[in-house]
């Protein structure tokens, strides 16, 4: 990512008057709820201030020619629990305005969803007082549901920034609901296939007892399935204290062939057992590290197992824990979000959360399809036909994605494995899309 040209200024909100003197502030601005627009107009770099001629006085007013841009909502907690992710995915959007909106033409509008789908209702509800058509947001599924068929009636482009795979259709040729989050979906059918063809068979999975935990295991258990692996097992715990019972079920389960089943009095060896060769752990942070702990304290017969996870393992806290070295997660190849990693520290002294890509490249989205329709607002239908050969589709930090008729966001994903202290990617995503 190229250095940003435009940090060193404190943005004035676009419905101040033009002539408002600026202050200098050595970062970008922090956004909150009680800042509703940002534009690249509302920013002037110290380096282009230059002092103006005279104009003879032929008491004549000066026409003032303003652009009109495009205005994006972003639909973000900005108050409440999760403020700080809110705030995070505003900073994210308003480092992609400046490293992609050259020719400033968009204007982004924060409007705080806050915490229930009820306030997210009321936000959309601004989003409509403003006669916004595009929006990024929201962020949880509860808050997606709540405004779908409103955004398909009122012709409303929405780039929310859900994986729930069953908020999927809520779409129509004019409005409608994307789900620009990285689906379990695609993550599993990846480290299914690549498992298999590294030789491994079979296929294990350790979820929390929730609905989270219950959705990941049937899309787990329908892959291995339809990819004709071997499902061994599936083992839930309730809370941390059950982990030890659960992975201890996990290492000892296994399969034996039907054949063998069916033969009466077959006398079972220990080399008629399949027993788990991947165990897919969809968790992370301090429950991760304890299943990961009891898997290596109770494989005392010493299996070979591949452990294996979701782009929840793409967290620097992942690196720090010894019993994941080794792992596979399947996740967007990670290189650029280093970098954008590091840039965003620079600016406003926090790592971002990982999710805050997706809306760096949603604004990297729109950006480019202005700029391809001539810098006329995009509408639905564009976002589905931007196929420029060869990628045929978009390039941001998380790599390839394209949205879809459907209302999915497909992205080509790579295997990555955690190495000591490091990430490394061993198997590349696609180099590009079909056309379709």
């Amino acid at each position: 990512m190229k250095k940003l040209s435009l940090l060193a200024t404190l943005f004035i909100l676009s419905c101040q008057p033009a002539k408002q003197t600026l202050t200098i502030k050595e970062n970008l601005p922090e956004i909150t709820k009680n800042s509703p627009s940002l534009s690249q107009s509302t920013f002037t770099p110290a380096a282009t201030i230059q002092p103006q001629p005279e104009l003879p006085n032929h008491e004549l007013a000066t026409p003032t020619i303003v652009k009109k841009k495009i205005q994006i909502g972003l639909l973000l907690p900005l108050s409440g629990k999760q403020k700080d992710l809110g705030q995070a995915l505003a900073n994210a959007a308003t480092m992609s305005l400046f490293e992609n909106d050259l020719n400033s033409n968009i204007e982004l509008v924060f409007i705080d969803t806050k915490e229930t789908p009820e306030e997210a209702k009321k936000a959309f509800d601004e989003l409509l007082n403003r006669k916004i058509k595009i929006a990024i947001g929201p962020v949880f599924s509860s808050s997606v549901e709540a405004i779908a068929k409103d955004a398909v009636q009122n012709k409303i482009t929405l780039i929310s920034l859900s994986n729930n795979q069953e908020l999927s259709r809520k779409i129509s040729n004019e409005g409608g609901v994307f789900l620009a989050g990285i689906m379990p979906e695609a993550q599993i059918d990846k480290i299914v296939n690549y498992s298999l063809d590294q030789g491994k068979q079979n296929f294990a999975i350790i979820s929390p007892n929730n609905q989270y935990g219950n959705t990941v295991t049937t899309i787990f258990k329908k892959i291995v399935k339809t990819r004709e692996g071997n499902f061994i097992t599936a083992e839930f715990y309730k809370n941390s204290d059950d982990i030890d019972r659960v992975v201890n079920r996990v290492i000892t389960s296994f399969a034996i062939s039907p054949a063998l089943k069916a033969k009466k009095g077959a006398v079972i060896n220990e080399s008629d057992r399949s027993y788990p060769q991947v165990i897919f752990i969809p968790e992370s942070g301090k429950i991760l590290s304890k299943i990961t702990a009891s898997l290596k304290r109770q494989n005392v017969d010493e299996r070979n197992f591949q452990i294996a996870g979701t782009n929840q393992w793409d967290d620097i806290s992942t690196l720090n824990d010894k019993n994941l070295i080794g792992g596979w997660f399947a996740a967007p190849q990670n290189e650029k979000f280093r970098n954008f990693e590091k840039v965003y520290y620079q600016n406003f002294g926090k790592f971002p959360p990982r999710i805050s890509a997706i809306a760096y490249d949603s604004v990297l989205a729109i950006s480019n399809l202005l700029a391809a329709n001539n810098f006329q607002e995009p509408k639905l239908s564009d976002f589905i036909n931007y196929q420029p050969a060869p990628k045929n589709g978009f390039e941001g930090i998380d790599g390839q994605f394209r949205f879809l008729p459907n209302g999915l966001v497909q992205r080509n994903l790579a295997i990555l494995k955690i190495a000591n202290g490091r990430f490394e990617v061993i198997d590349q995503p696609a180099p590009q899309f079909l056309r379709y």
